[in-house]
């Protein structure tokens, strides 16, 4: 029934925002983890870049929770995926599969923030 009251693309909206929420996380309670990742897809300083991460991602969800500004910040959240997922392709030296380390959840998600980037503008 409730699923019935919310329209549809201001629930992928929101799926999209709330899905940060463990990459914001991670960022902080596995701080060495996270910094290593960055490093290892060639970000220098790696720390620099993970915080600048932390900060698009903090934005982002919250613009997308909230419907603040939605297209802009799900225009942002798709690009910000679409690095991500260049970013594991290197690491994972090419690994499709997100189960395997890869970056198909990462497309998904890119293509997920960027249908409702486009839907904001209908």
């Amino acid at each position: 029934m409730i699923l019935t009251m919310i329209e549809p693309m201001a629930a992928l909206r929101i799926l999209c925002g709330l899905f940060f929420i463990p990459h914001i996380v991670a960022k902080i309670v596995a701080r060495p983890v996270t910094q290593g990742f960055f490093e290892a897809a060639g970000y220098r300083p790696a720390a620099a870049f993970m915080y600048l991460a932390l900060g698009i991602e903090l934005v982002v969800a919250t613009c997308l929770i909230v419907g603040w500004w939605a297209p802009y910040a799900a225009g942002l959240a798709a690009l910000f995926m679409l690095v991500a997922a260049l970013s594991v392709l290197k690491v994972s030296r090419g690994q499709w599969l997100w189960n395997l380390g890869g970056c198909e959840y990462l497309l998904f998600w890119m293509a997920a923030c960027g249908i409702v980037a486009l839907g904001g503008w209908s």
